[in-house]
Order: C-alpha cells, then structure tokens, then sequence
C-alpha cells in the first residue's frame, strides 16, 4: 500500500513540475507579449521595433538586475556580440523569452540561454558564458550570416509553429515574446541603421566603365550573356565604397552552387530605404562582415581580380532581389552606360 502511494505521489510531481515550467513560460510570453502590444507592426525591412541608439553595458546590466541568473552578465552578451556581429539587444531578447527571464531549468542547470538542441535533450555548457558564446555563435553562423537578422526573419527557422519538439504550442507566441522584450531593450540596432539615403553614389573615384548592363560575350566563358551590372576598370587596390547605407548580407569569396559563383571576393549589402541590394565583385580584400552596417562611401573593400575576371576591376550590381532582378545602374548613378 505505502509503495502504491508513494508511486502516485512521485508521478504527481513530474506532473506538477512539466505544469509548473509551462506556466513559467507562458508568464515570460505574456509579460512580454503585453509590452510589445503597442508596438508599431514593421518597417521598411521586417522590423517591428527599431532602435533610437546604442546598448551600453550599463544600461543592460539595469535590465538584466532581476532577470534570473543573467544578472551581472551584460559584458558576456556585449563582447560575443561585437565578436560574431550579433546585436546584443536581439539575443538578449530571445534567452529572455527562451528561458522566463533567466529562470529556466535549462539555463539554470546547463547554462543554456538559447534553447540550442541537438538531437536528443538541450545541450550543456560548463559556466553561462560559455552557453552564451554558443548562442551568439549559433545566430551569427545560421542565421545572421544568412541574411535572417531580425526577429521576423528568424522565426520561422529558430521557433517554427507546428514544430515536433514544441508539444505546449508555444512557438507561435515566440516572435511577440522577442519582440516585446526587444521593445524594453530599447529595439534592434541593426534595423536602425540600414535605411539608406534612397539614393545611390558611384561606388569608386574616377569611374571607367569598362562593360556595361549589356548583352555580350563573356570573355572568360566565351559563351554569349546578358551582363548584369557594370565593370568599373581600377587599379588593383583601389577603394571600394558602400553606395549607400545598409547591412552586409554576404562577404565571401563566392563558390559554385552559392548563387555568387564566379564573382571572386564578392559583398552583398542590403538597403532596406529602397528593398534593393548592391552587389561588389572580383574584390582583392574584403574589408567588411555579415551583420556590419555600413554607412554611404564607407570604404567595404579594394578593387582585385577574383573570380571570373581579366583584370583589375569594379562588378557593380543593383539588385531588386537579394539573388537577382539585376537593372542598368548606370542611368540610377547618372552615368552613360557602355
């Protein structure tokens, strides 16, 4: 009989335990979800909150004061933030709405901001910071490097609705959750920053153009094409300018099946002020990051012969998608076209 009571009573508390985190999530949703209720719904590039400056260690240790065990964890957040080109206000929202305000057993006991899981329980980290590293460098490398940089774009891959390891249905409270939590941060920095003048300069000193938006013969192929941008000729080492303000979504060297093959060192930046991205090719240095915002004639990198190329030179498109819709730029630039 004591055995038979004893068995109900220690189902009981499993019960009572998985009902006990669930309404510590929920709590954490709808706390948030309140003080994002206010909130102005998207801007020009997906964004539902923006911000009006920088977050300092200061002001994030405030927030972070009675937060659980994130409480004196600002300069872990700030400096693998400035690390990987993550904004630190975006992950600190998302191990806020992750882990009810830092007081998750998965945080708590494994020091697991994220909710990064492999494929069987969350992953365990020796001390919080380093579980804060592996959740900035998680973001940084599959979402942020990808182009996913807000909220909007990030939810339907970090938290999808319907998902098999989401049986509470919580997921599709995730994005007003962040948002919220993004909204006391004081917003998202990177959506602050990229929206552009509108209005393209010529990304090099002393433009040539060398080929223009025209049909041709590719003289490294040999095979007839439409050439989709302009071929500004420069001295090898020659500055490189952003042609407006915006966000870096690709810097690499562009490899086969990348959707940039063929341009060597090649920077994709994305202006939200237009919905357009400007496309840099055949660089010898890349001189910024994914995740790096860039203001108009900052200098992103230095004129090569990467890739496909006979020689020094600029491949400068305008793009109205991210990987394609290429138009002439030289009436947008006030050029005459070769």
């Amino acid at each position: 009989m004591k055995k038979w009571i004893i068995g109900i009573v220690l189902s009981n508390l499993g019960f009572f335990f998985l009902l006990l985190l669930a309404l510590v999530l929920i709590s954490s949703i709808l706390t948030s979800a309140e003080a994002s209720s206010q909130e102005s719904k998207g801007s020009s590039q997906g964004c539902s909150v923006v911000a009006s400056g920088t977050l300092d260690e200061e002001t994030l240790n405030k927030f972070l004061e009675t937060r659980g065990v994130f409480k004196g964890t600002a300069s872990s957040f700030i400096k693998y933030g400035e690390e990987y080109n993550v904004d630190p206000a975006l992950v600190v929202a998302i191990a806020m709405h992750e882990t009810g305000n830092g007081t998750s057993r998965m945080v708590k006991e494994w020091n697991n901001p994220g909710g990064l899981m492999g494929d069987g329980p969350g992953f365990q980290f020796s001390t919080l910071d380093k579980g804060i590293e592996a959740m900035i460098k998680n973001l940084s490398k599959n979402y942020i490097s990808l182009g996913l940089n807000t909220p909007e774009k990030i939810q339907p891959k970090y938290a999808p609705v319907g998902a098999s390891n989401d049986g509470l249905g919580l997921n599709k409270e995730w994005l007003n959750g962040v948002n919220g939590f993004l909204k006391q941060l004081g917003g998202l920095s990177t959506c602050a920053s990229n929206e552009g003048t509108g209005k393209y300069m010529i990304p090099v000193d002393n433009p040539n153009i060398s080929s223009g938006f025209v049909d041709r013969v590719n003289p490294v192929t040999g095979v007839a094409e439409h050439h989709k941008g302009l071929d500004f000729a420069q001295p090898i080492g020659s500055s490189i300018k952003a042609a407006d303000d915006g966000i870096v979504v690709y810097a690499q060297m562009g490899v086969s099946g990348s959707g940039f093959g063929g341009y060597g060192n090649v920077v994709l930046i994305e202006h939200a002020k237009n919905k357009e991205w400007t496309l840099y090719g055949h660089q010898s240095k890349l001189l910024v990051k994914v995740g790096q915002k860039v203001k108009k004639g900052e200098v992103i990198g230095q004129v090569g012969s990467t890739g496909q190329s006979t020689g020094p030179h600029l491949h400068f498109e305008i793009r109205k998608e991210k990987m394609g819709g290429q138009i002439d730029p030289a009436p947008v630039l006030g050029l005459k076209g070769k």
